[in-house]
C-alpha cells in the first residue's frame, strides 16, 4: 500500500512538474514577446438630418457606396444606430450613415 501511494504521490510530482514546463510560467516568463494590440476604431460616418418620409433604402440612395453591399451597409447602419431596430425614421432625427464597410484600426505595442 506504501508502495502504490509513493507512486502515485511521484507520478502526480512528475505531471505538474512537465505541464509547468510545458506551458507553464517558466517558458512564458523568459521568452515573452512584444504584443501588438489593436483597437477598431468607429466605423467611419456621416450624420445627417431625416426628413418625413425618409427610409434607410432612400438614405442609402442619397449617400451610395459602391465598395459595400447593401447587407454590409445595414448591419453598419444598426450598429451605428441602435434605436432605429424596431422603429421607423421620423424627421428632423438625426441619423448617423456608414462610409465605407472597412474600419480603421489604432494599433498599440505593449511588454509583457
Amino acid at each position: 500500500m506504501r508502495i502504490l501511494l509513493i507512486a502515485a504521490v511521484l507520478f502526480i510530482t512528475i505531471h505538474f512538474i512537465r505541464i509547468d514546463l510545458a506551458e507553464g510560467t517558466i517558458p512564458m516568463a523568459s521568452f515573452a514577446k512584444e504584443s501588438v494590440q489593436c483597437d477598431e476604431i468607429e466605423t467611419l460616418s456621416i450624420p445627417v438630418t431625416s426628413v418625413v418620409g425618409d427610409t434607410i433604402e432612400s438614405l442609402f440612395a442619397l449617400y451610395p457606396d459602391p465598395s459595400a453591399s447593401f447587407i454590409d451597409r445595414l448591419s453598419e447602419f444598426y450598429s451605428l444606430n441602435p434605436h432605429l431596430q424596431l422603429q421607423d425614421i421620423v424627421g428632423g432625427e438625426k441619423i448617423l450613415l456608414p462610409l465605407s464597410s472597412t474600419q480603421a484600426k489604432k494599433c498599440t505595442e505593449s511588454r509583457r
